[in-house]
């Protein structure tokens, strides 16, 4: 609409979608730049749908309800009880509160800590303190949108605060806090049933990100176009920045057009892999990584069960993360091949860069997005869409109809693999 508009026209209806579409699922890619081409309301529009993307439709939904008093029946705690990977309804509406509270409490924190590097780069502090709320929010909720762009340096997204340590920290802390999932936030030490997933994900999200950062500074050490001309500090905290970010958050301390081959395959890798479930992070997810590196390193014992630390790992979570894999990468290539169709002039590996940040509700870009064909952005669109549902939900909608007499056993059918 005119009044979300600097220019006070209409948007067209295909960058409109787009932009609705980045933000409500939390990808943060853009073709148009936010800070200069939307008014006040069309920014709180946008930050609205990420915050809404963020804590997810049935969350706010239930608090909408709690906040007018009403009771949320079976079905919409059953609802509830799906959307954060529960195994009962017990306390699933306690959670639903504490995940809301527990949101608030860190997007605060984190606009506070943004506060005094927000009013001095705008030099006003109404500005300052809206970009701040504005930046905390899309930190926690691995949005990667920002409204720091002026006229003449638009799509920059956080280039030119490289070296401000106090932009860049607590963004980080924002970012890893929002990616680990609620379950692990609002842990309890006396549940034995979360402690395996909480133990996993730390560990798996600790490896990624550390591990990252050394590959970064190996890669980016002598690129004069990113990390070369920095002192050792600012070369640690952007690697750093660069490793946390790739886990679907999607800002950019440094610009990804200019990152060396081995960092651009690393920073795909680390998007496609994401963050972990039940989190504002997209991605395959870090527990997903693991059981199928358990897969394929582990033997299966002689009830081809495989297991970890005295516990089994059933084969109907097996089955679940073969497939949510196989669908990202069937969806990956089909887009990739589409995109290519459309886009001759633009090289394989910056639309391979584009789809996989996509889907995996990223936001990093090598800088092609805002000069893509309608066709293009509406295969994003779609991938956004997608990325955000889950490809585990697809999977499991696709595959639904069970077998009318779950009693027969069929004989094996002899096909050679490998």
């Amino acid at each position: 609409m005119p009044i979300s508009n600097t220019d006070g026209k209409w948007l067209n209806y295909i960058d409109s979608i787009f932009t609705s579409t980045s933000a409500v699922c939390v990808t943060g890619l853009t073709v148009i730049d936010i800070s200069t081409k939307f008014t006040l309301f069309g920014k709180i529009i946008i930050l609205s749908l990420i915050q809404l993307g963020g804590l997810g439709i049935i969350a706010i939904t239930s608090l909408i309800f709690l906040i007018l008093g009403k009771k949320i029946n079976l079905s919409s705690r059953i609802a509830i009880k799906e959307s954060i990977n529960k195994d009962s309804l017990q306390g699933v509406v306690k959670f639903i509160k504490k995940s809301i509270i527990i949101t608030f409490i860190i997007e605060s924190i984190g606009a506070i800590l943004l506060l005094p590097s927000t009013i001095s780069h705008f030099d006003n502090i109404g500005l300052g303190i809206f970009s701040a709320i504005f930046l905390a929010i899309s930190a926690f909720c691995n949005a990667g949108f920002d409204i720091l762009g002026k006229s003449g340096q638009e799509f920059l997204s956080l280039n030119n605060f490289s070296s401000n340590i106090l932009m860049l920290l607590p963004i980080i802390f924002l970012i890893i806090l929002g990616g680990i999932g609620f379950i692990v936030l609002l842990s309890n030490k006396n549940d034995f049933k979360t402690k395996q997933h909480i133990k996993l994900v730390l560990w798996i999200s600790g490896i990624l990100i550390f591990g990252g950062t050394i590959l970064f500074l190996i890669f980016e050490w002598n690129n004069p176009n990113t990390l070369g001309n920095m002192s050792l500090g600012e070369k640690i905290i952007n690697a750093l920045f660069q490793s946390v970010t790739t886990r679907t958050a999607g800002f950019a301390s440094i610009n990804q057009a200019n990152l060396t081959t081995g960092s651009r395959i690393l920073t795909i890798l680390l998007m496609f892999i994401g963050g972990s479930p039940n989190s504002t992070a997209g991605g395959l997810k870090t527990t997903t990584l693991f059981i199928l590196l358990l897969f394929m390193f582990r033997s299966a014992n002689e009830n081809n069960d495989i297991e970890f630390k005295g516990k089994k790992i059933s084969n109907k979570l097996l089955i679940k993360a073969v497939k949510v894999t196989l669908y990202t990468l069937f969806s990956l290539t089909l887009s990739i091949c589409l995109i290519s169709l459309f886009e001759p002039l633009i090289p394989l590996n910056s639309i391979i860069f584009e789809c996989v940040s996509a889907i995996s509700t990223v936001g990093l870009t090598m800088g092609i997005t805002p000069h893509l064909a309608i066709g293009s952005k509406l295969i994003l669109t779609i991938l956004m869409f997608v990325g955000r549902i889950g490809l585990a939900t697809i999977a499991l909608t696709i595959t639904s109809k069970q077998a009318k007499n779950t009693n027969i056993e069929y004989p094996n059918t002899d096909i050679i693999v490998g």
